[in-house]
């Protein structure tokens, strides 16, 4: 497996992961996130600015999340420098179960290492039990409770000094 920075022309792979993760939430009546929010309209300038990470195997994209090296709305307390943040971890659901969300979570801990970052962060929507499962799983800490407008968000957080790098992006499996 490959995870790498998303290129531009790859806006419409993003797109595809987003999209298909978030379709096969709703029809299991767990919307995470809307198609609006995931389209490539939606994405394109996240895309274009470098925020979007993309894992693919061997049949095509499997994975994405958004990197960021800020976060105002969920973080605004947070001394600036001192965190790297994540959004929009999706799995493609012909990958799911092949502990793929830990992959791009892994990454994500050394891309924050590289910029010099002591924690991870990331958020997600008040009573997301599995996926705060999953978070813990990995190490996160659940840091608290953040209220925007009438959504309740569960905020994580991780010191990326806790977990091993990631293999080199260059490095794609079976090579």
């Amino acid at each position: 497996m490959l995870i790498k920075q998303a290129q531009l022309h790859e806006v419409s792979l993003v797109a595809e992961v987003l999209t298909a993760a978030a379709e096969n939430l709703i029809a299991r009546g767990e919307m995470l996130w809307p198609p609006s929010e995931v389209n490539e309209a939606a994405i394109h300038e996240h895309v274009r600015t470098g925020w979007y990470f993309m894992a693919s195997d061997d049949e095509g994209p499997v994975g994405v999340f958004r990197f960021q090296l800020e976060d105002r709305h969920f973080w605004p307390e947070i001394p600036e420098g001192s965190s790297a943040f994540v959004h929009k971890v999706a799995v493609h659901p012909r990958a799911q179960g092949q502990e793929l969300a830990q992959a791009l979570l892994a990454h994500a801990c050394g891309l924050a290492r590289q910029h010099g970052r002591q924690h991870l962060r990331l958020d997600c929507r008040h009573g997301r039990t599995k996926l705060m499962s999953l978070y813990e799983r990995f190490g996160f800490r659940h840091h608290s409770e953040k209220q925007i407008g009438l959504e309740r968000f569960d905020r994580y957080e991780i010191e990326v000094s806790e977990h091993e790098a990631p293999p080199p992006a260059t490095t794609a499996s079976g090579a």
